[in-house]
């Protein structure tokens, strides 16, 4: 049975981590997360239950977008869902007494992302307002809670269309119909699997065509969105999910809403397949050629969007496979971070990496015939991102050679590695990287260092989540240039721009967590 919020208001734990959590005490915040574990009891997917019921109201937006002196300013309030979902997918990786870590970073960031609309106007104090430059005093009042909690609504007879009248409310921006609907089908575990697949579905279409010139923009966090939603349902399961689905669900309906790209995608795919192209996701099994992938590549990063879009097509025709395609524009996408230098930057090249490794799990294990739809979003994200930024060219060559790490072992370049990320040398970072990858050893210490080094920093949840989305598209990906996407990673972490304190919780691990 469905969990309520008036279930886990009886959590007397869930009341002194709200506390906690309004106080803007990271540090008690995390311990008491710590202590549900520990003292407690309660298994990881617990806890994490109890901490996104406590943070729930607190973290909604009326909108994506506000104005500021005439000027549109973008409202990005998802952080600790996406945090607290990458936090677990990435706990598998991490060694051995350190599996807390990246939990404990993504809890301890909870107090800084409240209430993030008055964040930006200056009026309620947190990581916007600090990265805004706002020294915003302690308030005397609370966050806004912007959307309150809703019972379950049903419409419809069957599932199909109950289905159907959700995703009608959510892309109509229907924030309160399209909350009650869901929560109608969440409650129904018949419903589920075809619920996770459309909330994945609604997030990727999701999507502005460019980001070249634009404060206005969803740069792929709605599709991160879904995936966070779903992950984290999955995680602590759906019957005490409430807390993860009021977080996440109705930002899901907020606007502004993007399905320009989509609709161009659908109009192109019918255009060129007259009767249909509803079988092509299973008939084409034929994967691109190794000349094919890097001609593909090299093509979203210089060509324009009729070309690449055109030859994407064409591939589509001849019988390719859809997740060779989806594998191929993954490594474009870790291409953008490669072949960047300037620590902002970064953003518009891990925005396309994560949203194509959501896109991709989507691709592997949905049965929809809209897949294929997906791979021109994809294409179209990671071309914009190279034009808008002229990443047309690439060093990478030159700073690898600047590196001989042939008279070290495995480990001696795994520590240097953390060393260089620590520092933020972007090229260095590269340079070890590669050259622990070319030297053959185990990946598996490859992903525990990385995974433990993005989890050294407080950030927003980019740095540990460019790691798992690196590792779970390389166990995936079917091209010889995969490595690739372990480099991203890496050279993503060194160079992404920190926030004061980011050391902070890893130390208080260190002192207090990692001895118990």
């Amino acid at each position: 049975m469905l969990q309520t919020a008036d279930t886990q208001r009886q959590d007397k734990t869930r009341d002194a981590m709200a506390s906690a959590i309004l106080d803007r005490d990271p540090a008690r915040t995390a311990d008491l997360f710590f202590r549900m574990i520990v003292d407690e009891g309660r298994t990881v997917p617990q806890a994490v239950g109890t901490a996104m019921a406590a943070e729930a109201p607190f973290v909604q937006v009326p909108n994506h977008i506000n104005i500021k002196d005439g000027q549109i300013v973008l409202i990005n309030n998802d952080h600790t869902i996406l945090g607290i979902r990458t936090s677990a997918s990435l706990i598998p990786y991490m060694p051995k007494g350190y599996e807390l870590l990246p939990m404990l970073q993504s809890i301890w960031y909870i107090p800084a992302g409240l209430d993030i609309w008055n964040q930006l106007l200056g009026k309620y104090p947190g990581r916007y307002a600090s990265m805004k430059g706002m020294n915003v005093p302690p308030p005397d009042y609370g966050p806004v809670v912007w959307n309150q909690d809703q019972k379950p609504l049903r419409e419809g007879n069957t599932i199909e269309e109950r289905l159907h009248n959700h995703m009608l409310a959510t892309m109509g921006g229907e924030v309160v119909r399209s909350y009650r609907l869901f929560l109608d089908l969440a409650a129904d575990p018949d419903a589920r699997d075809a619920l996770r697949d459309q909330m994945l579905f609604l997030g990727l279409i999701d999507i502005q065509d460019t980001i070249a010139g634009r404060k206005a923009r969803n740069t792929g966090h709605k599709a991160l969105r879904a995936r966070a939603i779903t992950g984290l349902a999955d995680y602590v399961g759906w019957d005490d999910a409430h807390g993860v689905f009021y977080t996440g669900v109705p930002d899901m309906a907020v606007g502004p809403l993007y399905y320009s790209a989509y609709d161009a995608a659908c109009v192109t795919l019918a255009e060129a397949f007259p009767d249909g192209h509803k079988h092509v996701a299973e008939a084409n099994k034929t994967p691109l050629t190794p000349m094919e992938v890097e001609a593909y590549i090299d093509l979203l990063m210089t060509g324009t969007g009729p070309a690449v879009w055109g030859r994407l097509t064409e591939y589509l025709q001849a019988g390719k496979s859809v997740r060779s395609l989806g594998d191929t524009i993954q490594i474009a996408s870790a291409e953008l971070i490669l072949r960047n230098v300037v620590p902002r930057k970064f953003t518009d090249g891990q925005h396309p990496f994560d949203y194509c490794n959501t896109a991709n799990h989507w691709i592997r294990t949905s049965h929809s015939h809209y897949r294929p739809r997906v791979l021109y979003t994809m294409a179209n994200f990671v071309n914009d991102s190279a034009q808008a930024n002229k990443w047309h060219t690439s060093g990478l060559a030159e700073e690898i050679a600047g590196f001989d790490g042939r008279d070290r072992t495995p480990a001696q370049l795994l520590a240097q590695l953390d060393l260089s990320i620590m520092a933020f040398d972007i090229a260095g970072s590269t340079a070890v990287a590669n050259a622990y990858l070319q030297s053959g050893a185990d990946t598996k210490d490859y992903f525990a260092t990385v995974a433990l080094t993005a989890s050294k920093f407080q950030d927003d949840p980019h740095n540990q989540k460019i790691a798992h989305s690196a590792f779970q598209e390389y166990e995936n990906n079917s091209t010889h240039l995969k490595d690739r996407l372990l480099l991203a990673a890496v050279r993503q972490l060194a160079g992404w721009p920190k926030m004061p304190g980011e050391r902070d919780c890893y130390a208080r691990f260190m002192s207090d967590w990692i001895a118990r």
